[in-house]
This record gives structure tokens, C-alpha cells and sequence, in this order.
């Protein structure tokens, strides 16, 4: 029986709607093979995922989504497997944090500016909590503001628009190289996105990332169209790099996005994660 695995999730410690725990319960009860916790900018959650794991008898892979900038463009890296206490990992992870903390609060004056006031500490957001902008768009529709999380940044805060502000990141050749410092495994995140109506650029951007440095990219991805995974695979293929994948899943955040397979199609095959316990177990040998 083939077994799958979803190597990209969130939970209440970024801007996730369920625990860590909770996530890896749910991952357990679908019968994944393994799941990795995959939060904003933190590691918050991992020690308690760790637990769950050995609770639900689930292997549960540490992880971050890291915030980068390439052609200020945004990249996001998957950093698997990572010393979550690396002191390289810890700082940068204070810096990005620092710089969305000072983004936040001009975005929510700005928002209270406009009508729609929201506190975070109102809505229960723990210090831990990396607060991202999909969180923000979730407490407005939770105070009956908007219908749904989409709507809030279509209106609100996607750039351009009147309670957007930029936020510092680190390069993305930097971001690698930082997470491999803190011995991770790095992967490209939904590549397809780094510039949304472009995908000759996109795979631009990937290209001189895997040439940078990246260990891999997500070949499988819930949105992904058959043309997106069509040149993930080429990129594999052609840079002989790791293939990941997982479904992003959020929780209430995306409606209808569900761990492990999505939006109904997706599936992420365990060897994917054979193969990037094969290549950590060869690079250590060097």
C-alpha cells in the first residue's frame, strides 16, 4: 500500500486556525505517513508536534517557512528538518519577526483608520504567535467584516492596496544560505506564485534559486495546474534536485484546503521524504 505524506502545514503558532497538536492528530486520523510543521518565520510549534507525533504514532518533520525577497519579489523557503535551536535560525527569526511587528502595527492603524479596527490580543493571539497577514485577514472576517480571507486582502491588503505596507526580508540566496547553516533542507516554496501572472518569470526566479543553492522544490502543491507541475518536474529533473510537496494547509484560514490531499487531487508520495533523508544522511557523510 503506497503511503503519502504532506510536508507543508501551519498551525495557531503562525496563521494557522489549529494547534500543532491538533494538526498532527488530523494527520494521523487521515492516515498520513508523515507531516511537516511548516510555520511563518518560527519553530514555535515543533517541540509540541514532536509530542503529538509519538502520542499518534505519526513521524512529524520539524520545519519553517521562511520569508524572503528575491527582485522584491516574495519567496518563500521550506527549511526542513532544521536545528530549531541553531542560534543562526533563532536570529534570523527574531529579525523577520522584528520587521512584521513594525509592519503590523502600521497596519493595523491603518485599518482602524479605515473603520475596522482589530487587536490581536483581543482576538487571543499569544505572544509566540507570528502574526501574518492571512491572521489579520481571518480576524476580520471573524468580526463580520468580510466574507472571507480572500476578500480582505483583495480589498485590503494585497499590495497597492490602502492597509498594505512592505515588510523587510532577506534575500533569498541569504535565506538558503542561512538555513543551511542551521542544517535544514531548503526547499522552494510554490514557486508558481513568486510572480503571480508571469510563469516564465516564476520558473526564472526557481531556476537561479536551485542554481543558488536550494535543495529542491515543491513539485506538488495544491493549486497547482497540470502546466505549474509540468515544470516543477522539468526543474527536477534538470537540476537533479529534491523534490517536496504539501498542501499548505491552514485550517479555517483556507476553506476547502485540506491536509494531505489539498483540494481533493493532491498527493505527496513518502518517497519524496526517503529521498531527503538519503541526501541529509549523504551530505553529513562529507
Amino acid at each position: 500500500m503506497r503511503r503519502f505524506i504532506d510536508l507543508h502545514a501551519h498551525t495557531t503558532c503562525s496563521d494557522g486556525s489549529m494547534t500543532p497538536s491538533e494538526v498532527v492528530e488530523l494527520a494521523a486520523r487521515k492516515r498520513l505517513a508523515a507531516v511537516a510543521i511548516t510555520d511563518h518565520d518560527t519553530v514555535n510549534g515543533i517541540e509540541e508536534a514532536l509530542d503529538a507525533g509519538k502520542k499518534f504514532g505519526i513521524r512529524v518533520v520539524p520545519g519553517i517557512e521562511l520569508s524572503t525577497k528575491y527582485e522584491n519579489k516574495s519567496v518563500h523557503l521550506v527549511g526542513l528538518l532544521p536545528d530549531v535551536n541553531s542560534p543562526v535560525l533563532q536570529e534570523i527569526m527574531q529579525a523577520i519577526v522584528r520587521a512584521r511587528i513594525e509592519r503590523n502595527e502600521k497596519m493595523f492603524g491603518a485599518l482602524r483608520n479605515l473603520g475596522y479596527p482589530v487587536d490581536p490580543e483581543e482576538y487571543g493571539v499569544g505572544e509566540d504567535t507570528v502574526v501574518t497577514r492571512g491572521l489579520v485577514g481571518q480576524m476580520l472576517v471573524d468580526r463580520g467584516h468580510f466574507k472571507s480571507v480572500q476578500e480582505t486582502f483583495d480589498v485590503l491588503l494585497n499590495s497597492g492596496k490602502p492597509a498594505y505596507f512592505p515588510k523587510w526580508s532577506p534575500a533569498s540566496p541569504d535565506g538558503i544560505r542561512l538555513l543551511h547553516e542551521a542544517g535544514a533542507t531548503v526547499c522552494i516554496a510554490h514557486y508558481h506564485k513568486i510572480y503571480k501572472n508571469d510563469l516564465y518569470e516564476s520558473r526564472r526566479v526557481a531556476e537561479e534559486l536551485l542554481a543558488a543553492g536550494a535543495d529542491g522544490l515543491e513539485v506538488r502543491y495544491s493549486d497547482f495546474m497540470q502546466e505549474h507541475q509540468r515544470i516543477a518536474e522539468e526543474l527536477a529533473e534538470q537540476y537533479h534536485c529534491l523534490r517536496s510537496g504539501g498542501s499548505d494547509f491552514h485550517g479555517k484560514i483556507k476553506p476547502g484546503l485540506h491536509l494531505g490531499t489539498g483540494y481533493g487531487h493532491l498527493r505527496v508520495p513518502y518517497e519524496y521524504l526517503e529521498k531527503i533523508d538519503e541526501f541529509r544522511r549523504k551530505r553529513a557523510e562529507i
